[in-house]
């Protein structure tokens, strides 16, 4: 037959893909169908758009904002696009969920649990505690553990989507950002020290229970990717795990930047049935491809089939203003 040439490219990947670059079906359907082989580092989102791209050939951040700013510094590339979507949710367990139940903040549908992000971001605000709300077991104050979002972006897609909570459920801009900076400040001192790996943060979720982490903030992909990869593990955990849907909440989009026309064969390839096939099944990531499968792939409950509340993040230069006000 007439086989394309090899071709070898080599990029920068954020830490949640890495199990779907490592997957040997992912590898093998890359060299059967395009003779092609992706090798990566890891970066984060917003180091891979602001650091030296030299030797790389494609980026492939978590998010929109992360190619907002690489193209704000005025670099350049050939080509982009989003290949997979995760939604930002909360990983909490039965008695927090509960409690938050009580109050209407979080409501159940169809066995799926949706939490309004705006009466949970005034709860946070307020300074409530747990005892305040029925859980005098639970110390300290409601709060959501998350990453640093000035090193990760699960934190950071959590901190924006805080901020358009807390500005009533719109979208915060440069002009109406100074309203919410106060309360912002306020909850993140609270939080005090962050992680800045979401995988780290969702692994101490699952082992240290529910008085180290009553909720926290991730993406969806992280529970579906854990129930394929580690099921037995999974089984132990899975009827205490309660997954929560913000309404509304936010997309991680994961756009892959192509640096050079080599590098648009990888775009051509990540978008193919087969991968977005193996990206939904085996790893979680909800796909721009029709007809990859539903939530039924799953053992996992409270899986809705589509995500239909997402409202926008604020602009790279707004997210820049939060950013800087909780930096310690």
């Amino acid at each position: 037959g007439n086989r394309p040439t090899q071709v070898d490219i080599t990029g920068l990947l954020g830490g949640e893909k890495i199990g779907l670059f490592e997957n040997q079906e992912f590898k093998e359907q890359l060299k059967k169908e395009y003779n092609l082989s992706m090798d990566y580092r890891k970066d984060g989102s917003f180091n891979m758009v602001q650091g030296s791209t030299e030797g790389f050939d494609y980026l492939f951040p978590a998010n929109q904002l992360a190619l907002e700013l690489y193209e704000k510094l005025g670099r350049e590339y050939t080509q982009q696009d989003i290949v997979l979507n995760t939604p930002i949710v909360l990983y909490s367990r039965k008695p927090a969920v509960d409690a938050l139940m009580e109050q209407n903040i979080v409501t159940q549908n169809n066995g799926i649990y949706y939490v309004d992000m705006k009466l949970l971001a005034e709860l946070i605000a307020e300074g409530t505690a747990w005892a305040d709300i029925g859980l005098p077991e639970l110390y300290g104050n409601v709060l959501v553990d998350t990453t640093d979002p000035n090193k990760s972006n699960s934190g950071n897609m959590f901190l924006g989507l805080l901020a358009n909570s807390l500005n009533d459920g719109q979208v915060v801009n440069k002009d109406t950002v100074d309203d919410v900076l106060s309360q912002i400040q306020k909850i993140y001192q609270q939080i005090g020290l962050m992680q800045s790996s979401s995988a780290d943060m969702f692994n101490q979720f699952l082992k240290q229970g529910i008085g180290a982490y009553p909720i926290i903030a991730g993406y969806e992909n992280q529970l579906l990717e854990f129930s394929k990869q580690d099921p037995e593990t999974y089984e132990q955990v899975k009827d205490e795990i309660i997954i929560l849907y913000p309404s509304p909440t936010v997309w991680s989009s994961h756009i892959y930047i192509a640096l050079n026309e080599e590098a648009e064969l990888g775009l051509k390839a990540l978008t193919s049935e087969n991968i977005q096939r193996i990206a939904w099944q085996e790893h979680g990531f909800r796909t721009i491809t029709a007809g990859t499968g539903g939530v039924d792939s799953f053992n996992v409950a409270g899986v809705p089939e589509d995500i239909t509340s997402v409202m926008p993040m604020p602009d790279i230069d707004t997210m820049q203003i939060l950013m800087d006000s909780i930096t310690h």
